[in-house]
């Protein structure tokens, strides 16, 4: 089958598909199949990504430290660690919901 785009259209289509990061195929048949195909995500997410992760690591070896000495407020860094892991996943999902 084709399919014939007049000039604005195949822009505007062009141009979606090189923010999705798809092939033109890909990006149609998850567009016709009614999944959302979203924009890749900037270059500073993939980092921002890792700075939570490292925090994250970061918070738990406190947390067995002071699971191990009884230095610090184990119930108030639990409960940061576990808001560090939900803003990792929310970030993540956010940026790699996409189809393809």
């Amino acid at each position: 089958m084709v399919v014939y785009f007049d000039g604005d259209e195949l822009a505007a289509l062009n141009e979606k598909v090189r923010q999705s990061a798809l092939s033109r195929e890909s990006f149609i048949r998850a567009s016709v199949s009614g999944q959302t195909v979203l924009a890749v995500p900037p270059v500073d997410v993939p980092k921002l990504v890792y700075e939570v992760r490292r925090v994250g690591i970061t918070l738990n070896q406190l947390l067995a430290l002071a699971n191990a000495r009884g230095l610090l407020d184990v119930p108030q860094l639990r409960k940061a660690l576990e808001a560090n892991r939900d803003m990792e996943k929310l970030i993540v999902s956010a940026y790699t919901a996409r189809a393809g």
